[in-house]
């Protein structure tokens, strides 16, 4: 079996005057292609219950980014799951938080995250 991946590169736009500004860059970077993790974000939520889901309306945040050399990295992001039963009215949120090491090349950001393994009842 072939374990999926999240595989991305994204431009930077430096060079940066400090680490500052290199982790915003990156932040904003991850901000703005957050619908691409949304499969990782997706598969750690998953309990094996339709009604536990990603939520839509805060699925990712960047708390911080921490940077352990001039190559590479973790982002720390927080992302909220939904238990929803629509017969009873329950719509319940729980904060969750993951972190997704990067590596820098060059002016690029680039990600090769390993999805968990998906729920399957059937084996």
């Amino acid at each position: 079996m072939t374990q999926e991946r999240i595989q991305t590169r994204y431009p930077l736009g430096g060079p940066f005057a400090s680490q500052s500004e290199l982790k915003q860059a990156i932040a904003q970077a991850i901000e703005a292609h957050k619908q691409d993790f949304f499969p990782l974000l997706e598969r750690l939520v998953d309990v094996g219950d339709t009604r536990v889901n990603l939520s839509q309306e805060n699925p990712l945040r960047v708390l911080s980014i921490e940077l352990a050399d001039d190559r590479e990295g973790v982002a720390q992001i927080n992302y909220e799951s939904n238990f929803a039963e629509s017969c009873l009215i329950i719509n319940e949120y729980d904060q969750h938080q993951t972190s997704l090491p990067f590596n820098l090349d060059g002016d690029a950001l680039v990600f090769d995250v390993e999805l968990p393994i998906a729920w399957n009842f059937n084996n």
